[in-house]
């Protein structure tokens, strides 16, 4: 039997099975076998096949959307953590009241500021203490344009004494006391037009200037002639008559490269584009050629609070200097190449606005907005309601490449910052007496599209008014001074 087994089923070494040739009932398949029918499918089976069909389709889709919605959220949450959306509107408000506090320039602190500089730290500008005077004297081309304009406030200051004889009757001026440096409140500043340094007053005498016995008194004067003390120059005190006219000073202009403008200058030097701009300042703000007030500009390119500051400390604004109004013109240059902060920027500006009323109690003070800044080849500054999460924003950046905006000026968009820094000037102003606020920006900018643009058509460059610019500003401040001047 186990030989037939062994026979029939192969060796045991081996894997398979082979059916055997003569095997029992128990392993025969019946003759007669028929494998089972397959029930048909009705057509209800089909639909409910599609049915169940769509609604694993449908789920599979709904669990996908709601997947990359997911994810899109996260992704967006850890980005806007990383990179929070600001509006530059907010971010550029100035939390604390200064209209409410300050009453003089001894009020002024740096106790409140928030942060020093514009992009929210205190480490990435270049900020001065604003409420520290700062000059430039080791730039040699600036303290050429402060003498130059310490002469013209000198010269003015002449013709203002003259009206009152005040040359016989000027019971403050000391002698000898020249330290060989322009600074107000010494004698430098009372006589002479370009009366500077070393022994400008040295041998002043009392007496000279009735009979000029002694030798030259190095007084310099608008008017010289010849003397006979065998010198090449005498200046005398009997030649100081300017004109036989009154003369009122109703407005000096202080201030940066905008201002500098005025007199026809930059840094000094005389720029052929500015002639025009000095030719409209001379006929809007000197009489004798037609103007209906008289004026002088006082500014140097480049400059901010604190350097403006110094030279009013230091020459610019001498004692006895007392025009009707002073018009303060400040702060670009603190904002867009220092990149202080909104708040440092204010604070240098209020306190030139309480230096001046410190030593003027009686003179009024208009502080001039600062001027817009474009950083938009079109001159867009906002769109209206929209703000800092309009794509139009993306575009305002000036390219720097195409050397229209000066590689020292931040690449940013400073209007947010400017719209701030004028509000609470605005509000210091209508806070204080005989100080006023000039809004320019009725002049420079306009609404249109619901945008608000700078016009550039004013325009010399991005931060320059060209000559039809101050030729309208200059008309918008004649109304002003006629609602500030009183005339007899």
């Amino acid at each position: 039997m186990e030989d037939q087994v062994s026979k029939e089923y192969g060796d045991e070494t081996l894997d398979g099975l082979m059916r055997p040739s003569g095997s029992s009932s128990s392993l025969e398949v019946e003759d007669n076998y028929a494998p089972p029918v397959k029930p048909k499918k009705s057509l209800l089976f089909y639909l409910a096949t599609a049915q169940a069909f769509v609604i694993i389709y449908h789920t599979e889709v709904l669990l996908g959307v709601v997947l990359a919605i997911s994810v899109g959220i996260a992704f967006s949450s850890m980005h806007a953590h990383r990179h929070p959306k600001i509006n530059p509107f907010k971010a550029a408000q100035i939390g604390h009241n200064y209209a409410a506090e300050i009453t003089s320039k001894y009020d002024l602190t740096l106790g409140f500021i928030d942060h020093w500089c514009l992009h929210g730290d205190d480490n990435n500008c270049r900020c001065e203490d604003p409420l520290v005077p700062m000059s430039k004297r080791s730039s040699h081309k600036w303290s050429e344009q402060h003498t130059e304009n310490s002469k013209v406030a000198q010269a003015a200051l002449m013709k203002l004494l003259q009206n009152n004889d005040a040359w016989n009757n000027y019971e403050d001026y000391q002698q000898d006391l020249d330290d060989m440096w322009l600074e107000a409140g010494e004698d430098d500043w009372v006589y002479g037009e370009g009366a500077r340094f070393w022994d400008d007053d040295m041998g002043y005498d009392p007496r000279d200037w009735l009979d000029d016995l002694i030798e030259d008194d190095m007084f310099a004067d608008v008017e010289e002639s010849d003397g006979g003390n065998k010198r090449k120059k005498t200046r005398k005190l009997k030649n100081r008559k300017l004109d036989s006219e009154q003369y009122d000073l109703d407005v000096v202009f202080i201030g940066d490269s905008i201002t500098e403008q005025r007199q026809g200058t930059s840094m000094g030097k005389p720029v052929t584009n500015y002639d025009g701009v000095k030719e409209i300042f001379d006929k809007t703000f000197t009489k004798s050629k037609g103007g209906e007030f008289n004026g002088i500009a006082m500014g140097i390119a480049g400059d901010t609070s604190a350097n403006l500051l110094w030279r009013l400390m230091n020459g610019e604004m001498p004692y006895g200097l007392t025009p009707r109004v002073w018009w303060v013109g400040i702060g670009t240059n603190d904002l867009s190449m220092k990149g202080c902060s909104e708040e440092v920027v204010l604070l240098g500006i209020l306190r030139v606005v309480e230096e001046i009323q410190n030593s003027h109690p009686n003179d009024i003070i208009v502080i001039n907005s600062i001027l817009p800044i474009n950083r938009n080849e079109d001159g867009l500054l906002e769109h209206v309601g929209k703000h800092h999460e309009d794509v139009a924003l993306k575009k305002k950046e000036k390219n720097l490449k195409d050397n229209e905006m000066s590689t020292k000026r931040g690449h940013i968009d400073f209007w947010p910052s400017i719209v701030s820094i004028n509000k609470e000037l605005k509000k210091f102003a209508s806070a204080h007496t005989n100080v006023k606020f000039f809004n320019a920006d009725t002049i420079f900018v306009e609404e249109r599209g619901g945008g608000k643009y700078l016009k550039l058509d004013l325009m010399q460059d991005p931060v320059h008014p060209n000559v039809s610019g101050y030729k309208k500003w200059n008309n918008m401040i004649k109304k002003k001074l006629h609602e500030l001047i009183k005339d007899d």
